[in-house]
This record gives C-alpha cells, sequence and structure tokens, in this order.
C-alpha cells in the first residue's frame, strides 16, 4: 500500500466520521451544504486545481439537461459525458498536466451520475407527459418524478458520500436521505459495525499478499525463467490481492453512506442495489405510520456495492461478476443493457465495451472485459449440458468444480486489468501459453459438441 493509498484511505475514515454529525443535523437545507462542503474539500484535497474537471463536467451537464429538449437530453448528456471522460485521459495530448489517479476515480463517479440524472430527468419527463397503466401510477409518479435546480445536481454531483470511491446511486437515493422522515429511527451505529467487522482482515491479507507475491514481477522478464506451473501459479495470490484491495475500498466507500443515512429503507420496501425502494406502496405506507418507524428492520441495500461471499463462493462466473461494483453494474444495465435496441449478445458487446471505456484507456480493460462474454458463453452451455438434469449429489460435484474454473478464470482475466498495458498482459498470457483463452475454447467446442451427439442419438432412438 503506497503513500496515496494511505491517504485516500484517511480521507475515507474521515468521512465515516463525519457522517455520524452530519445525520444529526435537523436543518435539511444545512445536511445539504455541509455534504456538498465536505465533498468539494475531499475532491480539491485529491485533485488540487485538477477539481477544474469535476466542476466543468457538472456545469456542462447541467446546463444540457435543464435547458436542453427533455426527449433527447439524456442521450447528449451520456455522449458528452464519456465524451469529456476521453479529453479529461488524454488531457497531457492537449498539452494539459495529467490528473492523479484519485482525480479519475471522483471524474469516474461523476460520470455516471451526470448521466444517471439525466434519464432520471428524462423518467420523470415521461411520467408527466405519458403516465404508467399500473394501479400504483400515483406512487410511481411521486416517487420517480424529480425536478432539480442547478444547485441541487451541483449538489448531488459533490455529495462527499462516494464522491471519492463510489457506490454509485440515484438522485432520488440522494434526496431522500434528507427528506425521509424516519432518519433519527435508522441504526446507523450497528449496521455499520456489522459492515466493517470483516475489514481488518482484508487489509491485512492484502498487505501480506502484495508483499509476497508483487504485481510488477508478473511483468517483469525474470518471471521466464520460472517453471510453467509457478507462473500459472502466480495470477492467482495477484488476484487474490487485488481482491482485498478492492473490498476494502468498497466497504469503506459503503461505510461512509451508512454513516450519513444515504440509501436507508426499510426492508418492507424490497430496496434493490442501485435501484431503491421498489414495493413503492408499502414504502409510501410506511412512510405515513410513525408507529412503525422504530421498530421495523432497515437495510442499505441501495447502495451496497461489493458482495464478498459471493464473490468468493458462489460457483459461477455469472454470479462472480454480480457480486463485483453491483451498484455500476445496475447503472451499465439501465442506461446502457437496456438502451440498446438490438439482440442480447450485440446488448452484451455494447455494455462491455462502455464498461472498458469508463474503467480506462488502457488495453488491459478490453482485453479482461471482452474476454468475459466467451467464457459466459461458455459457462451457459456447460450448465446446461451437464448441471440442468442433473442428480442434487452431481449438482454438487459441478458446483465445486466449476468453482475452482471460476476463481482461475477471473484470476486469468484480472491480469489484464492489473498489467493494463498491451505489451505487459501479452507477456505474462504468453508466458502461460494463453492458457485461459485455450481452456474455455476447448471446453466450449467440447460442450457443443457433445450436445451436437447428444441431440443426434436422441433423434435416431
Amino acid at each position: 500500500m503506497n503513500f496515496d493509498d494511505i491517504i485516500y484511505v484517511f480521507f475515507l475514515l474521515t468521512s465515516i466520521g463525519i457522517g455520524q454529525y452530519i445525520r444529526h443535523i435537523p436543518d435539511q437545507l444545512q445536511r445539504q451544504y455541509i455534504c456538498t462542503g465536505v465533498g468539494v474539500l475531499l475532491v480539491f484535497l485529491v485533485s488540487r486545481l485538477h477539481i477544474i474537471h469535476p466542476l466543468t463536467l457538472t456545469c456542462m451537464n447541467s446546463i444540457v439537461v435543464l435547458y436542453g429538449n427533455k426527449k433527447y437530453s439524456h442521450v447528449i448528456s451520456f455522449f458528452l459525458c464519456f465524451g469529456y471522460l476521453a479529453f479529461f485521459r488524454w488531457a497531457s495530448h492537449f498539452g494539459l498536466p495529467s490528473p492523479p489517479a484519485h482525480t479519475n476515480a471522483v471524474q469516474m463517479i461523476m460520470t455516471l451520475k451526470m448521466v444517471g440524472i439525466a434519464f432520471e430527468i428524462h423518467q420523470s419527463y415521461r411520467f408527466k407527459h405519458k403516465g404508467y397503466p399500473d394501479n400504483n401510477v400515483d406512487f410511481e409518479t411521486e416517487h420517480h418524478t424529480i425536478n432539480p435546480s442547478f444547485l441541487d445536481i451541483f449538489q448531488y454531483s459533490f455529495c462527499y458520500a462516494g464522491v471519492l470511491i463510489g457506490p454509485y446511486y440515484k438522485y432520488k437515493t440522494y434526496i431522500d436521505m434528507f427528506s425521509v422522515p424516519y432518519t433519527p429511527y435508522i441504526p446507523c451505529f450497528k449496521i455499520l459495525k456489522h459492515r466493517i467487522r470483516f475489514l481488518p482482515i482484508y487489509i491485512g491479507m492484502f498487505l501480506l499478499s502484495d508483499y509476497i507475491f508483487p504485481l510488477e514481477y508478473a511483468a517483469s522478464e525474470d518471471i521466464l525463467d520460472q517453471p510453467f506451473w509457478y507462473r500459472l501459479f502466480y495470477m492467482t495470490p495477484i488476484f487474490f490481492s487485488f481482491r482485498m484491495r478492492i473490498y476494502t475500498g468498497f466497504v469503506l466507500g459503503e461505510c461512509v453512506c451508512i454513516m450519513t443515512g444515504l440509501g436507508a429503507y426499510p426492508a418492507i420496501a424490497n430496496p434493490k442495489t442501485g435501484e431503491g425502494p421498489t414495493d413503492l406502496v408499502a414504502f409510501q405506507k410506511f412512510k405515513d405510520n410513525q408507529e412503525a418507524w422504530s421498530e421495523t428492520e432497515y437495510n442499505f441495500q441501495a447502495v451496497h456495492n461489493i458482495d464478498e461471499f459471493g464473490s468468493e463462493f458462489l460457483p459461477t462466473i455469472r454470479e462472480g461478476i454480480r457480486s463485483w461494483n453491483r451498484t455500476v453494474q445496475y447503472w451499465l444495465v439501465m442506461f446502457v443493457y437496456k438502451q440498446v435496441p438490438f439482440t442480447k449478445p450485440v446488448r452484451m458487446l455494447v455494455t462491455m465495451m462502455v464498461s472498458s471505456f469508463w474503467h480506462g484507456i488502457y488495453p488491459g480493460y478490453y482485453l479482461c472485459l471482452l474476454s468475459a462474454p466467451l467464457f459466459l458463453l461458455a459457462e451457459a452451455e456447460v450448465e446446461n449440458l451437464f448441471k440442468k438434469k442433473a442428480s442434487p449429489l452431481r449438482k454438487q460435484l459441478f458446483d465445486w468444480i466449476w468453482w475452482i474454473v471460476k476463481m482461475q478464470a477471473f484470476s486469468y482475466m484480472g491480469m489484464a486489468f492489473l498489467l493494463l498495458r498491451i505489451d505487459k498482459t501479452l507477456h505474462y498470457w504468453w508466458s502461460i501459453y494463453f492458457i485461459g483463452h485455450v481452456f474455455i475454447l476447448v471446453i466450449f467446442v467440447g460442450t457443443l459438441l457433445l450436445k451436437h451427439m447428444y441431440d443426434t442419438k436422441l433423434k435416431n432412438s
């Protein structure tokens, strides 16, 4: 862990402590201004003069969504925000100083929030002019209709909760933090203690693993002097270090939201990651029933960004992917995947391309994320052939075997995500003979052949 990471963790821990104070401020406007002020200060401390980039993005997008045609402003916002993200990362090519890595993280989150609020405003426009034929239309309209001002968008963009590392949350979730009447009854500290309980383990395991197995060694010529089995093994502890580092950052990001009360909803409202409450009738009744505020169960599922258990122990690649950066995956599904008017494979490809571009301009992101569809397609075929009609014992055996495949597949693809440069990535993958791609192609083709032989045998019998 370098000095910048230590400072970053310090800022996140400080944000958690500040949340305890902010949550108990009774005046809503005062809380909003303090959240914005702390957010601007944090962005300035990690960015210094490069704060001009998130400021520029927020102002440009606000003009588009407030004064543009509401029918198309969400599309314009999407290309504007991602275009500016490209400009931000290629700043050095325009004679500007390169922004620091932590400013990149801030810009990434703000890009999602600015595009997200554009879609929320567009959705409000649709509700206002068309409505929906649901029985719950009144609750739907009330919950989803937003009408932010320029100041509202600025405050949402720079709210300190999530500004450094996420999670992504909707504008409506942000407004609920100040407007819901049950805030004093949320057991934030109790939920925080439960969420943070494994954090020391993640930090300790990361420091130990990163010290014993440095990433730089995988990109060096020295690794070619090692036997094949060691070169193949080396990606496993590297990906383990990466997981522990990500768990630490994402859990701290969630804890900032928890102590602020952002994303807190009653369990009876069935809140979903990224979306917030989905049972709006139950949510409305709960808000009107003061007697239930002190007795209900609350959760922060709306900002639950990482499922460590799912990442580590669920058996399939699909489930493992869904456990990572869950609020960003929600954003990708809602604002990319569901917006592409083509077939499912095309939607998946476009979504992975957008995800790769959002992560960065390095080829490693594309080599990693664009390899994922191949692994997912192979996994689906293998499950259909070997697991779908298997006995409970065979299903359990399949899960154990495929869990090993899943973890090694993530480790293999993760090397591209971590090494970033195409020469370093290909250098390492070549040292292990591209075994990940070869293996999954053999599995995919072999499964299709077995399936064809099985279908042919059924027809002839």
